[in-house]
């Protein structure tokens, strides 16, 4: 038996072939030991969408559901796919497991169980019964454990935002039909509409630019003294048509989930301003219907914006802060009151004390300071006195009104005038005080033809004011203070003659440039009627891409304070070449003397000589920079000499990504010459697109002529029949 124990298996070992002369132990050592079927490697390591299934025995509805819900996602495994398997979706075996230990797993399960009842209440004819358990027996779950467990700071919120602005805005288009339910338009609604509420109220707003997709919009808000910024679309509010093939059930899976996330952000976002949210104008009822006031007419409410009524209503909560009606002081009023409670009556009557006493003060301080501007009044009769008699009795006149005054100022409760001035200036950004400061001062004014929601948010977070055509605006058409009225139409209706004529008429871009150039720009460019300048887009570079549009040139030059005349983009730097011509023609008038005197002797051979000056030194520059050229194209290719073939090869690439950009360039310039050339009728006559055509036909020709030089032609021969 040797050293094998009764009763236990005999383990196996590998044995070799007699004719490799190598034992058992070496062959193991050397090969391994066989490997169990997924315990190990790629097989154990990522698991198929079916298989997943098993294990977790879910559907597979609710699997997906729980994926979006919990941020797990499919992996490509590195390298090869396990096995035969290509093709297939593959997830992480710790998802996985982090997925079995969900606690929405059983609630989902509990949820299938409760509708198997509901399904047998409805089978057996019982239909009241089904829907009383469906009403009020549902199991009912949140997702506030997930929202903190995939975001576990206010910074990793705000940079997962821009997905959910995105779908909040896009549920907040579309029609009350099918999947989409009256209630989750309205939730988007107000949602998207708190969150315009604080970007107008805190001047949050940065970039902003319209597309064919929508209005694209970005802002920066403040996480840990860092500003974040936010960028969402808002789609063109337009008559949507849903489309047949999208699936709207994992769309209102991410806007569940992405609800309690805006709802996270918010209550952080309005606790910061000492407001608490949901405020109140747009508060779920018991019966999950929104307030009649935050509701367009066509649902039923007398609002015709959702973003004005929670402007509104944030309004007033700021301001009910400001008066001391914060949540800080409620907590404060309620731990007064539990003192109160426990030290007993003898508290009660010190507070009356106290109280009588501050009242008997301020009737003295009153009745001190009345004398002192009687006072005050008789002194203003008898200011017909000497110099010398007013100095010296000057302390005594005004002791009786400062020390009052001083007594009653300091009676005054500061913290109640801080907050007063919080509710106006609750922006703390110095960046944002001055994009603030923009439309301040101006009155703006939609025409009913006008898209008011990103308008109006702009307008609101630039520091303007807004009105529009509805009942509930706070200004109206015939204001005399109103500045700027926005209109979108090829001319202006024969009633806009009654209006006040103090006021400019503008079309919507003029907004959106300003807000991007942080310029009030003039608005003849953007009258009604009139060709508009290009829209620009906030987010490209010009330094890297390596061109300037024109028209951001101009806008450049009208900042740092140069005057432009229509038609004349040259103009400063005439104005530069007279004043230094001005600066060469100030000096001294002796030498200017002699100058006049040398100039009326040897007038035609200074120029003479001038003239042949000038092409010497035009000779001379052409030569030097062919010069260097030539020794810059010489070094650069003794250096690629030197180099590596790796090195070279990656030099090669750099070189072709940049003349790749450089001729992207090139053409752009190549395009506004020829629009600049061509942009009005020639001396001929021609008018801009016979131009065109002429120039293009002589492109054609130089090329023919180019390609014949090589012996070839570019003309088609005609086949003979």
């Amino acid at each position: 038996m040797g050293n094998r124990v009764k009763g236990r298996a005999k383990k196996k070992s590998i044995k070799a072939a007699v004719s490799s002369g190598m034992s058992t132990h070496r062959k193991l050592s050397r090969m391994g030991k066989v490997q169990k079927k997924n315990h190990s490697g790629l097989d154990a390591t990522f698991l198929g969408r079916a298989k997943v299934l098993k294990k977790l025995q879910i559907s597979l509805k609710d699997f997906r559901r729980l994926c979006i819900l919990k941020g797990v996602y499919p992996r490509e495994p590195r390298g090869r796919a396990p096995r035969n398997k290509k093709g297939q979706v593959f997830y992480h075996i710790k998802d996985v497991r982090a997925l079995a230990h969900e606690p929405l797993l059983d609630k989902f399960r509990e949820f299938k169980s409760f509708m198997k009842k509901v399904r047998r209440n409805a089978n057996r004819n019982e239909k009241d019964e089904a829907l009383r358990k469906q009403t009020t027996m549902a199991p009912k779950y949140t997702l506030h454990h997930l929202v903190r467990e995939r975001y576990p700071r206010f910074a990793d919120a705000l940079g997962d935002l821009d997905d959910a602005l995105c779908l909040v805005n896009l549920f907040a288009c579309l029609p009350s039909d099918g999947r989409v339910q009256a209630g989750i338009t309205r939730k988007a609604q107000s949602l998207a509409a708190a969150w315009g509420a604080y970007c107008a109220s805190t001047g949050s707003i940065v970039k902003s630019f319209i597309s064919v997709k929508g209005v694209y919009m970005e802002a920066e808000i403040m996480s840990a003294g860092q500003p974040v910024p936010v960028r969402w679309v808002a789609p063109h509010n337009f008559t949507q048509h849903v489309p047949q093939g999208v699936d709207f059930r994992v769309m209102l899976t991410f806007f569940e989930f992405y609800e309690t996330l805006l709802g996270f952000v918010l209550y952080k976002l309005y606790g910061d301003l000492g407001v608490r949210y949901p405020l109140p104008v747009v508060a779920a009822t018991a019966d999950n219907t929104t307030s009649v006031a935050t509701l367009h007419p066509t649902l039923g409410g007398k609002a015709t914006s959702v973003l004005a009524a929670n402007l509104t209503a944030l309004q007033m909560a700021l301001n009910d802060a400001s008066k001391g009606n914060s949540a800080a002081d409620a907590v404060k009023d309620a731990l007064q009151n539990e003192e109160n409670a426990a030290t007993g009556e003898t508290l009660t009557k010190a507070d009356k004390k106290t109280a009588k006493a501050t009242k008997r003060k301020q009737k003295e301080l009153m009745k001190s300071i009345d004398e002192a501007l009687k006072g005050a009044d008789r002194d203003d009769d008898e200011s017909d006195k000497d110099s010398d008699e007013e100095m010296e009795n000057d302390d005594a006149d005004q002791m009786p009104i400062a020390a009052p005054l001083r007594e009653a100022l300091d009676a005054i409760d500061d913290s109640a005038v801080q907050n007063d001035e919080s509710a106006h200036d609750i922006i703390t950004n110095p960046e944002a005080q001055k994009r603030h400061a923009l439309f301040h001062g101006l009155t703006f004014f939609l025409s009913r033809e006008v898209p008011r929601g990103y308008l109006e948010l702009i307008i609101l977070s630039y520091g303007g004011k807004v009105g529009w055509e509805g009942k509930d605006s706070p200004i109206f058409a015939e204001d005399s203070s109103v500045t700027h009225h926005v209109v979108d139409r090829p001319k202006l209706l024969p009633g806009y003659s009654k209006l006040p004529k103090s006021r400019e008429y503008i079309q919507p871009q003029w907004i959106l440039d300003c807000a991007n150039f942080n310029f009030v720009l003039p608005v003849e460019r953007y009258g009604v009627g009139s060709g508009l300048p290009p829209h620009l887009s906030p987010w490209v570079d010009d330094k890297e891409e390596g061109y300037v549009p024109k028209y951001k040139e101009e806008v450049e030059r009208l900042k740092n304070g140069e005057v432009l005349e229509a038609g004349d983009d040259e103009e400063p730097k005439l104005v530069e070449s007279e004043e230094s011509s001005s600066e060469d023609e100030s000096v001294p008038p002796a030498n200017s003397v002699i100058q006049k005197g040398n100039a009326e002797e040897d007038d035609e051979s200074s120029e003479e000589e001038d003239e042949e000056a000038d092409v010497d030194d035009d000779e001379a520059g052409r030569k030097a920079l062919k010069r260097k050229e030539t020794e810059d194209e010489e070094a650069a290719r003794l250096a690629k000499a030197l180099m590596s073939k790796k090195a070279s090869r990656l030099y090669d690439r750099m070189q072709h990504g940049i003349a790749q950009k450089q001729s992207k360039v090139d053409n752009l310039h190549k395009k506004r010459r020829e629009i600049e050339s061509t942009r009005e009728k020639s001396k001929e006559g021609k008018t801009f697109l016979k131009q065109k055509v002429e120039r293009l036909k002589q492109e054609r020709r130089n090329k023919e002529d180019a390609y014949k030089n090589t012996g070839g032609s570019m003309k088609k021969k005609r086949r003979k029949n």
